[in-house]
Formats: structure tokens, sequence, C-alpha cells
């Protein structure tokens, strides 16, 4: 008579470590494809942002294409300066054309030590001087035609409108009208590239952010001057003028008198 068979069992333990095994092995699986979609996300991201300012890139390269269509060469654009945050300025070849005028400038001028660096004062009187067409000898700038040539490279003062309060210590000269709000500059654009008040004040908003726009001399109370707080991202620095609108005349690169 045959004897039945032992069947052996397996041992509840190795089917538990089993289990444990293969589940670390899926939970590490998991985790290296996270990985591996993080380092691709960080790749990605330069090469987005490159893209995008090539499209940028391109979009000004044909403003200043249409510019230049018009007669005006486009110049070479200027790095940023040093310490100080100065953008040199940049003058295209003079060439015999029409249509593209002059605008008006404005740049920091030197306070003593007493008025808080937190303020940013510019006006004609700021340097460098602008030389293209002053009104008079002893006035640098000209709010009637404008007064440095459309043809140059320079950035667009902005203003964050505001309500406050002059600090204390913050010039109280004839010229040099408080705003109440927030100064900036833009990068360096040519000024025959900004064909309306709106295109500046857009120019502002895309890269200061909401509530920007161009400043002109209505916001220091015509005072001949724009006194205001600076911001802390950006320099508003000696060496360059910069460009600013006035409402009541043809001063600026969309409405001046064409050379």
């Amino acid at each position: 008579m045959q004897k039945p068979q032992r069947t052996e069992r397996p041992v509840a333990g190795k089917g538990r470590a089993g289990l444990r095994a293969r589940q670390r092995g899926e939970l590490l699986m998991v985790r290296a494809i996270a990985v591996v979609a993080v380092l691709v996300l960080l790749l990605a991201i330069p090469l987005w942002m490159k893209h995008q300012r090539d499209k940028r890139a391109e979009a000004q390269a044909g403003k200043e294409s249409a510019v230049l269509s018009r007669g005006a060469p486009v110049p070479a654009r200027p790095a940023q300066g040093g310490a100080s945050g100065a953008v040199p300025m940049v003058a295209a070849p003079a060439v015999a054309t029409s249509g593209i005028g002059h605008g008006l400038t404005f740049a920091v001028v030197v306070d003593d030590a007493t008025v808080p660096a937190e303020i940013a004062r510019l006006g004609c009187a700021g340097e460098p001087r602008a030389t293209d067409r002053p009104l008079k000898d002893d006035h640098p700038c000209n709010h009637q035609q404008g007064d440095t040539s459309c043809r140059v490279v320079l950035p667009v003062l902005c203003i964050q409108p505001g309500t406050a309060t002059k600090p204390a210590g913050a010039a109280d000269a004839t010229y040099a009208g408080w705003t109440g709000g927030m100064l900036a500059p833009t990068q360096p654009v040519m000024g025959a590239i900004l064909t309306s008040a709106a295109l500046a004040s857009a120019r502002c908003e895309k890269e200061l952010g909401s509530g920007w726009r161009m400043a002109n001399v209505q916001d220091g109370l015509n005072s001949g001057g724009l006194q205001g707080m600076r911001t802390t991202n950006t320099t508003l620095g000696q060496g360059t003028r910069y460009w600013v609108q006035t409402k009541d005349q043809p001063a600026n690169c969309w409405n001046s008198a064409g050379s």
C-alpha cells in the first residue's frame, strides 16, 4: 500500500518578504521615473525661455525693419552699464531722410547727500546734456520740438502713479516735481520705434508690470522735472538720458517734425 505523498506548504514569512520586495521595487521604479521627469523639465524650461526670447527678438527686429524701410538706420543696441546702471547713448550715422523727428528726454539730476537714496530725480539739466536740438544754450532740452534724435537708442522712463507723500530730504528745487509714484526704466529702444504714447506705455507695462506707463512732464506738475521713488529691481543710472513725453507739445518721437 502506497503512502500518500506529503506536499510542502510555502512558508508564510517568505511570501510576505517577496511581496515587500516587489513593492519596494515598484516604489523605486516610480521614484526613478519621477526623478527623470524632473530632470527633463529642468532641461526643457531654459529651452522654452530661450525660444520666447528669440520670438521677442524677432518681433523687435520686425519693428526695426519697418523703421529701416522708411530710411532710418537701426543702431546697435547698447549693453547695460556697470555698477551705476548707466546705459550709453547710441546714435546711428546721419543719413538724408525724412519722417524721423526728435523726442523729449530727461536725465538723472545729481542731488546733494541729504537726498535719500531711494529718491530718483530727473530733468532737463541731468547729465549727459541733450545736444541734438536744445531749446537754447542755457536750456539743455526742448519741450517744444524734442531734443534728441529718434534714431538714438535710449530707455523709456516709466512711472507707476501713486499718492505717496514726499519723503523728508527730497529735493524742493523748482525743477523737482514730486510725482507721488515709482520711477523705473525699460530696456533701451530706438525712439522711432515708439510710434505712440500707448505703444511706449505698453512697453513699460510689459517689462515692469501692471499699472506702469510712460512718464510725462505733467506727472511732475509741469515743473520741468520728475521726482519719485526708485524701485528695488531696476536702476535709474547716470550716463544716459531717458525718453519722456509731453502731452501738450509736438515734442515726441510720434508727433514731432521729421528731420
